[in-house]
């Protein structure tokens, strides 16, 4: 029986590379085996990721999300190199500053909804929506963290995922007394 499952297994992972030696097509067509309590396979697209599920009091299955084909953090990731993405809402205005651009946490309240939602996050502000769907958890999730600070409720979970890269095109401003150490200028001399 092993057997038969590792024959499904390795006949569901049809990955092809391109035949210019690039990523392009490598996992266009590879599909991930899931195994049901029955012993049953069903495949998954690669790019449709699921989040850690676990029991409740209730003994229902909880936590488990499955993200839509093209949703997963490498689309995302793609999505953010894409050029003009204007994935912050602010319609491609090279003119805003986003790193000068102060929003008070009154301001990021008001954006409290899936369809509009801003958060503040190591004290760059960021506009959430475009992401949501992207999330690994799903976007019900999310919700606790529309129009809010989520520093510390993103450090309960992902202290360990660099989000300010995964959101740097997201930015709309900055929370007030934020101090950008990259725009700093020199103080002492030689250092």
């Amino acid at each position: 029986n092993n057997n038969n499952n590792n024959n499904n297994n390795n006949n569901n992972r049809n990955a092809s590379s391109s035949s210019s030696g690039g990523y392009e097509g490598l996992l266009k067509n590879a599909t991930v085996s899931h195994v049901d309590k029955e012993g049953a396979t069903m495949p998954v697209p690669v790019s449709a990721g699921t989040h850690a599920s676990r029991k409740d009091a209730k003994q229902n299955v909880v936590g488990k999300v499955q993200l839509a084909p093209g949703y997963s953090q490498m689309d995302w990731m793609r999505l953010t190199r894409t050029k003009n993405n204007n994935l912050n809402g602010l319609g491609g205005n090279k003119k805003i500053n986003v790193s000068k651009r102060v929003i008070t946490l009154e301001e990021i309240a008001k954006h409290n909804t899936e369809q509009d939602a801003w958060i503040g996050f190591r004290g760059k502000v960021y506009n959430l929506t475009p992401y949501i769907h992207f999330h690994p958890g799903g976007p019900k999730i999310l919700e606790q963290a529309f129009g809010k600070d989520c520093t510390a409720l993103f450090d309960k979970f992902h202290k360990y995922v660099n989000g300010e890269f995964m959101m740097r095109e997201c930015q709309v401003g900055v929370l007030p007394g934020y101090v950008n150490d990259e725009d700093e200028d020199e103080d002492e001399e030689g250092f």
